[in-house]
């Protein structure tokens, strides 16, 4: 695995998930995770946006009238009852701990449902960066993240998915799929591997 090759993918970093006045930040039954993915994130961010690693960010935002939304059940027909991730509004945009990054994060318009493939251009993205390995981070453990890194999977990627930068609905949801779920198609790690990983790589490279 090579920094030139390797995908950071961010899921729902979005402030009605990770703002103390979001729509979903009660999804989150750990108020305390939350605020910890999104720290630990930004550190990880913050320590590779030197190198070769390529960022994207997938972020889910509705029409004002989610007309996109046709099921009557489920997390998708439960985020149109809540007022959620509606275009132009507050709550459907990036958190300002993200967009500080500015264009270091590629972001990819088009999500509408959990898979993060679906209707967007991440795959091509991910072709034209010649990328083989996607490391995840984001929420929702059990639903976003899952449905994406496993269409990764199928598509013939390497998965990594960071179990201190994913937050599940709960804590008891995030330690089944992180310790039994995840590892059936991906490697699950944190942070500081990939931190010390890159540094390894840099090292290696300059010697």
């Amino acid at each position: 695995m090579e920094p030139n090759n390797t995908a950071l993918i961010l899921i729902g970093f979005q402030n009605d998930y990770f703002a103390k006045n979001g729509i979903l930040r009660g999804v989150l039954e750990n108020d305390e995770r939350a605020d910890n993915v999104l720290r630990r994130t930004v550190s990880l961010i913050d320590s590779i946006k030197s190198s070769g690693v390529t960022i994207f960010s997938t972020p889910i935002i509705f029409s004002s009238d989610y007309s996109e939304i046709l099921q009557s059940d489920g997390i998708l027909s439960a985020i149109k009852d809540a007022n959620a991730f509606k275009e132009g509004a507050t709550g459907s945009e990036t958190v300002d701990e993200i967009k500080s990054f500015g264009d270091r994060i590629i972001e990819i318009p088009g999500k509408r449902g959990l898979n993060a493939f679906m209707q967007t251009d991440l795959e091509k993205a991910l072709a034209e960066n010649e990328i083989k390995n996607v490391i995840f981070a984001g929420v929702v453990t059990s639903i976003c993240i899952d449905s994406t890194a496993r269409a990764a999977y199928e598509y013939g990627y390497r998965v990594i998915i960071l179990d201190d930068c994913t937050a599940g609905r709960t804590d008891a949801e995030q330690d089944f799929f992180c310790g039994v779920v995840f590892p059936t198609y991906a490697t699950v790690s944190d942070s500081k591997t990939i931190i010390n990983w890159l540094t390894s790589q840099s090292s290696s490279a300059s010697s």
